[in-house]
């Protein structure tokens, strides 16, 4: 017998301003006893609710601002650039576009 486990995640709960409305829903299906599903989903959960709270901090730090974006005289003038080389390899071909059929593989006639 196989056991189904689902959850779901109310992500307004973590950051409303975010994902005012948002929700995930977590489940194993193929679990060989209740405890091993309930254990799994329970990780899964808590992966997820460990992600969103990331993104969440993430989102809501105030981004640094660069303290001179241009360089000044008196620290060494400008900045170095590499310079460029033109190509010398030819370029990646495409590969071709994949025909479809509607006909199974030749495998399956019996």
């Amino acid at each position: 017998m196989r056991y189904r486990v689902s959850r779901k995640i109310n992500l307004s709960n973590i950051d409303a301003k975010l994902w005012p409305y948002e929700t995930e829903d977590i489940e194993v299906s193929d679990a060989d006893s209740f405890e091993e599903a309930q254990k799994k989903v329970d990780q899964y959960y808590n992966e997820r609710i460990g992600y969103y709270k990331a993104m969440a901090q993430n989102k809501n730090q105030p981004s640094p601002q660069p303290s001179m974006p241009f360089p000044s005289p008196t620290t060494g003038g400008a900045p170095v650039l590499p310079a460029t080389q033109p190509l010398t390899t030819a370029p990646i071909q495409q590969p071709a576009p994949q025909q479809y059929s509607n006909q199974p593989p030749a495998e399956f006639n019996v």
